[in-house]
């Protein structure tokens, strides 16, 4: 079966047969994420790169040659060698490991042959024993919500005896203390989501089972502990709650200054003036390479503004280059009296 197509921001794209068109949906655990306490992560990051640069010096040499950490370039190099020192520190492997023992227990699951490490041997006894009355209704089935355009992937659909069909799921992190809210909120998606979903069918679109909006389940290996399995049902009607806070304050996050505010006063009319100026001539492609050679650093720039102290000269280059190329600019300077005559512009 192929891979879901995606985005550059990495959402699935999802088929919308009344349009005809795929839309990017936003990933369970990007919206689950929202209100999650980064804290003692960006802490760990942080470690992470001092230990990897400890490991290979040589990543702290290269950054001494970086001559500031604001250029686009510099930025990237810096970027670059912050992802060596975690591969140097192997930030990812619990990561990865995790992944592994996922995939062994979704094999598990299906009844497929699968070769399972002897560290992981205790691991899989354990979810046998543990999942050995469930019925498995579905596995690693994305499913979305139109409603709220997201779409996930749960570890399984299940029905439990005592419990009832719920979405369950596998964490193989050192502990789920720290995690534990954002885990809920995932769950809670799962079980309120629209459709199971399938890229690969002509419609993509087949019915949720019923299951639970009140609970679900998680169960606990350690990828890199002993074995030991725990298993906890979790309040969804919580996470739910949550994880509608967490879409309003995603809508929040996308009102901009237009949406949130009136301008009273757009900064000084001569400033303002120089900028449309500059701003059209750099429209143009005569004028470009022309407006580069003549404007200088301490005029200041678009982005910080224009320092007025230079306003002569600014007029000048300006007056110039629109002269040698037969361009107008149709407003007068603000600070010209009213009732004299302008230059004919368009």
């Amino acid at each position: 079966m192929s891979e879901i197509e995606r985005d550059r921001f990495g959402r699935p794209l999802i088929y919308n047969p009344e349009t005809e068109k795929h839309h990017a949906y936003t990933r369970v655990t990007t919206i689950a994420e929202t209100q999650g306490d980064r804290y003692h992560l960006e802490k760990w990051l942080q470690r992470q790169v001092m230990y990897g640069a400890g490991i290979d010096p040589s990543l702290v040499e290269f950054a001494r040659l970086v001559p500031d950490n604001s250029a686009k370039e510099n930025k990237a190099t810096l970027n670059d060698l912050v992802e060596q020192a975690h591969a140097a520190a192997k930030s990812s492997q619990r990561a990865d490991d995790g992944t592994s023992l996922h995939d062994i227990l979704h094999q598990t699951v299906l009844g497929n042959p699968v070769e399972i490490p002897a560290k992981w041997g205790r691991h899989v006894k354990e979810f046998q024993r543990v999942t050995a009355d469930w019925t498995f209704l579905c596995n690693e089935q994305m499913v979305i919500s139109d409603a709220h355009k997201y779409a996930g992937t749960p570890d399984a659909i299940v029905d439990i005896p005592g419990v009832g069909v719920v979405i369950a799921d596998w964490k193989t992190g050192s502990s789920i203390e720290l995690g534990i809210r954002e885990m809920v909120s995932q769950l809670s998606m799962y079980a309120h989501a629209d459709w199971l979903y399938e890229h690969d069918d002509d419609l993509g679109r087949r019915p949720m089972p019923e299951v639970s909006k009140s609970h679900g389940v998680i169960v606990h290996l350690d990828s890199q502990g002993g074995g030991a399995l725990t298993s906890h049902v979790v309040d969804l009607e919580a996470g739910w709650e949550a994880t509608l806070r967490s879409l309003e304050i995603r809508a929040w996050r996308r009102k901009k200054l237009g949406h949130l505010s009136e301008t009273m006063d757009d900064g000084d009319p001569v400033e303002q003036w120089l900028r449309r100026r500059i701003m059209r001539l750099s429209a143009n492609e005569q004028a470009l390479p022309l407006l580069a050679k003549v404007l200088r650093p301490e005029w200041g720039s678009l982005t910080t503004g224009l320092d007025l102290t230079f306003e002569a000269d600014m007029v000048k280059a300006l007056d110039s280059i629109e002269d040698q190329l037969q361009l107008t600019f149709s407003e007068s300077h603000p600070n010209m009296p009213k009732g004299r005559k302008k230059k004919n512009t368009t």
